[in-house]
């Protein structure tokens, strides 16, 4: 009977790899198709999304720029209302006000003017006494004038500056009067074309992209595209017709149209109803759209793929299966590869929102708190008979005088130092000594040379690692001294961060971790590294571990390692720390 059933079997093999290969084949090409279908769909999904976050973007830039512009005029506006409470100024001294107003910090490019109904009394570009302007000089002073007289203050449009030719300017005009409340003239603080490109390059666009300051009569006071700075470039069209119909009321919006170029751009803008300007950012179309023009390509290309995986399956074999799983396995992987390409950028974007975020605290809230003070200052002369009075606008100045520190403290541990240029040994021994002179802490600091040989992108995140732990130490830990040690062994980079304060542990027993140390760990991660910490009344230890590139790497040498100790008091930026 053996020896009947061996031949059967035999007979039955020839047919079995043609079946399977069938099976294989329809296995194949199903698996195919449906990981095409739903890819292509998520990719589509994405792209959709990705289109539509940059159109945000590019109004988010427009309504930031133009709050930007706001708040520089409101500080010139504040500015103007200190001044206007000087007593030189009610006396009729015009020398003495015009020695206070060169005394008055101001920003770089601009001036001010004391005007009265008949022309310039004092002008900071010239000497006192010089031959200045008078109004009939200027075409459209009747309506300049009126707008003061009617409104109190005003922001003018474009000018052309007589005091420098060649040059565009601003004035914002506050109106003083009589002790009788009639008009006796008005101050006025000029805002240069340079001042107001400043504003525009400082707000990160996609590169083309086109950004604009237009005023009320919507020509362009100052304009940018790429690296030039210039006056010239028109609104596009349909937004002007648009803008032309609304008034004088604040407006925000996308609009698509075509620039003066030709080029199809979509274009973000808001008018403010404060100032009567209206910004604008103008990106071309093709920008816009590229993630889902990139994607249509990507579906092309896989539906190709497709019709050449369906043709070369029907000649694959049984042992040929593992294919598949290959190519799925290349897909994992490159989604990994993505998702971590991903993640770097998008710690790349937090570093620059953190230098935004610290040019805009120093650049526009810290004046805002200067001309507070100068305020407050001007209030002295009101409140000298009053003790109260005197006491509590002491304690106002000293609550100001206490904003700006923190706020300058603030804006040095979001600003990132130059990691590229000096290493990041240097870079940590600079960052700890201008946080001990701000902070008042007392901070050793031991970082050996070698950690200037690691790669950049490991180099930054242990910067940021060490930074926001010695900013938790400031915010939270109540503590007197800090130290920084840093070691590399055969296979990791060991960072030790150690503090003298109260440690983490709450009142209500458990401790309770922030986004910041999340944030830590999760850079260290990136690296296949790990974050450890060890809490208690004596203080709190953080110990950051990352593996180093090349193993097999000897133990540094303790000659080589530099100790610094920093403390002091602490002290206003552009200060020199010994």
């Amino acid at each position: 009977m053996s020896d009947g059933i061996v031949p059967m079997v035999a007979r039955s093999l020839p047919g079995l790899p043609l079946r399977l290969r069938r099976r294989v084949a329809l296995t194949f090409t199903a698996v195919i198709l449906v990981t095409c279908v739903v890819a292509a769909a998520l990719l589509l999904s994405h792209a959709l999304h990705e289109r539509q976050h940059i159109r945000e973007r590019v109004l988010e830039t427009a309504i930031a720029l133009s709050f930007r512009f706001d708040q520089e005029v409101a500080a010139g506006n504040s500015l103007l209302k200190g001044l206007s409470s000087s007593p030189a100024l009610k006396s009729g001294d015009a020398k003495g006000f015009y020695d206070q107003l060169k005394a008055t910090p101001i920003p770089d490019g601009s001036w001010l003017i004391l005007q009265d109904l008949e022309g310039q009394v004092a002008n900071t570009l010239r000497p006192f006494g010089a031959v200045l302007p008078r109004h009939r000089d200027f075409p459209t002073y009747p309506e300049a004038i009126n707008r003061v007289r009617e409104r109190g203050w005003t922001v003018s449009g474009r000018m052309a500056s007589l005091a420098k030719p060649g040059t565009t300017i601003i004035a914002l005009s506050l109106r003083i009067n009589h002790d009788d409340g009639t008009m006796k003239g008005f101050i006025t603080t000029i805002l240069s074309q340079d001042r107001l490109g400043a504003i525009l390059g400082g707000q990160d666009t996609p590169e083309g992209s086109t950004r604009g300051l237009y005023d009320r009569k919507l020509q362009p006071i100052v304009t940018t595209r790429g690296a030039e700075t210039s006056s010239r470039i028109p609104m596009p069209h349909a937004l002007a017709a648009r803008l032309a119909a609304n008034g004088s009321e604040t407006v925000e919006g996308l609009i698509e149209d075509v620039d003066e170029r030709g080029v199809p751009v979509l274009v973000a803008y808001r008018g403010s109803g404060a100032t009567n300007w209206t910004t604008v950012v103008a990106v071309p179309i093709s920008l816009v759209n590229a993630p889902v023009t990139g994607v249509l390509r990507q579906m092309a290309g896989m539906a190709t793929f497709l019709v050449l995986a369906g043709g070369l399956a029907a000649l694959f074999t049984a042992r040929q299966v593992e294919q598949p799983l290959r190519a799925l396995s290349d897909q994992v992987t490159g989604a990994n590869k993505k998702v971590r390409e991903l993640s770097g950028q998008l710690l790349a974007l937090q570093e620059e929102e953190r230098q935004r975020i610290a040019r805009e605290l120093h650049d526009s809230t810290a004046q805002h708190l200067v001309a507070a003070h100068l305020g407050l200052s001007s209030l002295e002369a009101e409140v000298r008979q009053s003790p109260a009075g005197r006491k509590i606008l002491a304690e106002v100045e000293r609550l100001l005088t206490e904003a700006l520190r923190e706020l300058r403290i603030f804006a040095y541990l979001l600003h990132p130092p130059n990691l590229a240029k000096d290493g990041l040994q240097a870079t940590l021994r600079d960052f700890a000594e201008g946080f001990a002179g701000r902070t008042g802490l007392a901070a050793r600091i031991r970082i050996p040379e070698e950690v200037d040989e690691l790669p950049p992108d490991m180099q930054r995140a242990v910067l940021r690692v060490v930074q926001e732990a010695l900013t938790n130490v400031h915010r939270h830990a109540s503590a007197s001294h800090v130290s920084v040690d840093a070691r590399i062994t055969s296979r990791y980079l060991v960072v030790r961060i150690r503090d003298n304060g109260h440690g983490m542990a709450g009142p209500d027993g458990p401790i309770r971790l922030g986004v910041g140390v999340a944030g830590m760990r999760a850079r260290l991660e990136h690296f296949g590294g790990d974050l450890r910490i060890r809490t208690g009344r004596g203080g709190t230890v953080i110990v950051a571990m990352v593996p180093v590139p090349s193993a097999g790497r000897a133990p540094l040498p303790a000659g080589r390692l530099r100790m610094t100790w920093l403390s002091g008091p602490a002290k206003a930026d552009g200060e020199a720390l010994s």
